[in-house]
């Protein structure tokens, strides 16, 4: 089955990331390319995500208030931050997947194509 063209403004981002992924996984042997497609639509998913809560972060703050009765308040990570950095996590996890995957020779610059963004 076909993947369906994108509707909204955040899959037409997804699929052009994806796409870029693609362009820089490209001369990678077919069998593995499809083996990772997974991986791929993840970090696509992922980086526009990301972009999206680090835009939030920037108007927002990576803190936020609490007020756990009277007497106990403060400030602590605000729950986006703890989200940012997940995401972060899981991209990185991903991305060295997809580089393991790359043949030696073309692993540095291809490294350095994929991080850029």
């Amino acid at each position: 089955m076909a993947k369906s063209e994108p509707k909204t403004e955040k899959e037409k981002k997804i699929a052009k990331e994806r796409r870029r992924m693609l362009k820089l996984l490209d001369g990678m042997d077919e069998n593995k390319l499809k083996t990772c497609q997974t991986l791929i639509d993840r970090a696509a998913f992922i980086t526009v995500n990301l972009t999206e809560v680090e835009q939030q972060l920037n108007a927002e703050g990576w803190t936020e208030e609490y007020q756990n009765g009277k007497a106990q308040s403060g400030v602590k990570k605000s729950a986006l931050a703890e989200v940012h950095i997940s995401l972060t996590k899981n991209l990185t996890a991903i991305m060295k997947q997809l580089i393991d995957l790359v043949p030696p020779a073309q692993r540095a610059s291809r490294l350095e194509e994929l991080m850029k963004r």
